[in-house]
């Protein structure tokens, strides 16, 4: 059900002959999960044969339910948390087929992979990371934190090696053996329907409410939105008598604008979108009061962390996903549609991103990562400044001088001077 927790299968409030029996209801205790106790010892398999940490996250309680590599790390610039870092993760897997890799804001890559089961919502996901994701010694890891000693033991996977190592986790969560649990509930969200249920006004859905919901939404005040969105919902359960014909209309205008909502916030439209047709296709197929309880809830975690959590979270993601793909690509024409289509961005977004993030253009950006690489091979190479040109994607070596003594000050032949070629 609403955000904070879901309306279990049992009585809180019955339709029986048209009427609603108001029962004050009780918060049950989650029974043992199979698919969770699974979930578990597949982890400690993945960790067993790759070295690399495997966690298992509940979408529900947006808990680690075995421990998470490291808590939450701190540097400058940049605070990360376990848990919405690799929420976030999550529910990308849940928008790409099941399986997602990312990158934390320190850089380092994980893989979120979510058990298939067959007619069950996704209340788990397997967090595997840290993993150092590098192709050779040409492009080392840039640790923002310059602590070596907290990176021991993380695996060293080649991009190769990574995507492999995705698709097998992907593939031993599908199909996944399961049994069919009831969801623990949230106290008071069911104490907030029955106050509803009992109440003479409960009858009147409030429309007004909506626009305040909306104001919530575009001013960024997460607390307030999630409170009034569990009363929105509640009242509206009320004032349908739990009929679903009627609930899933105004679930779906409600959806609407919560999404119309985030846009005049600042959220990226085509995102916002992407998530709404999702949702619209997924309401379609539920048919039981209890699975529309279950979904809600999980969608609503889902929509609020994409609103106001994640921000932050998914640039940065971003931002090392096209530092990865332009490092692979640098001796290669670069266009900005084609890296942009790698991320499954519109160029207008994108460019923003970069601009945001980096203080710079797209253009300027790749110029950049070039001539780090050529500054490398002038290091530690004796190839000809002609060679290194071409090899970092330049095709007029008079051009790549000039931009080259724009960012370091000096030209390529008497950097190399000054700090020796290698022998």
């Amino acid at each position: 059900m609403p955000v904070g927790g879901m309306i279990p299968a049992s009585n809180s409030v019955l339709e029986v002959s048209g009427q609603v029996e108001k029962k004050k209801p009780t918060a049950e205790r989650m029974p043992k999960m199979e698919i969770s106790e699974n979930c578990t010892q597949l982890c400690s398999h993945i960790s067993a044969l790759t070295g690399a940490n495997c966690s298992l996250l509940s979408l529900v309680t947006k808990d680690f339910l075995t421990q998470p590599f490291r808590s939450g790390c701190a540097f400058e610039g940049t605070a990360c948390t376990a848990s919405c870092t690799h929420l976030f993760g999550a529910y990308e897997a849940l928008r790409w087929e099941g399986k997602y890799m990312y990158y934390c804001p320190r850089g380092l890559l994980f893989i979120a992979a979510l058990p298939q089961v067959p007619d069950e919502l996704n209340e788990y996901c397997l967090v595997t990371g840290p993993i150092l994701m590098t192709n050779s010694a040409d492009d080392p890891f840039d640790d923002p934190l310059s602590d070596p000693s907290s990176l021991e033991g993380v695996p060293h996977l080649t991009t190769v090696q990574v995507g492999a190592l995705c698709e097998l986790v992907a593939a031993a969560l599908s199909p996944f053996p399961h049994s069919r649990q009831a969801l623990g509930s949230s106290g008071a969200m069911l104490q907030t329907m029955y106050d509803y249920a009992v109440a003479p006004s409960a009858k009147d859905y409030p429309i007004e409410s909506e626009h305040q919901l909306q104001e919530h939404i575009r001013e960024g005040n997460k607390d307030a939105a999630q409170n009034l969105l569990n009363e929105l919902l509640a009242q509206l359960y009320a004032s349908t008598g739990n009929d679903l014909s009627k609930i899933k209309p105004r679930i779906r205008e409600l959806l609407v604008l919560m999404n119309r909502a985030a846009i005049d916030g600042g959220a990226d439209a085509d995102e916002v979108f992407s998530l709404c047709r999702r949702y619209d296709c997924e309401v379609d197929s539920l048919s039981h009061i209890e699975d529309l309880n279950r979904w809600l809830g999980l969608i609503l975690h889902q929509f609020i962390g994409f609103v106001f959590d994640f921000n932050a979270i998914k640039h940065q993601n971003i931002i090392f996903k096209i530092t990865a793909y332009i490092k692979e690509h640098l001796a290669e024409r670069i266009t900005l549609d084609q890296v942009a289509t790698q991320v499954y961005l519109s160029k207008s977004y994108f460019c923003r991103i970069i601009k945001n993030e980096l203080g710079c253009t797209f253009t300027e950006y790749v110029n950049r990562l070039r001539i780090e690489r050529s500054k490398n091979l002038l290091r530690s190479t004796r190839m000809s400044i002609a060679e290194i040109s071409i090899a970092v994607g330049f095709d007029d070596q008079s051009y790549f001088t000039r931009i080259f003594k724009k960012q370091t000050g000096t030209s390529p032949g008497k950097y190399r001077e000054q700090r020796g070629t290698a022998k």
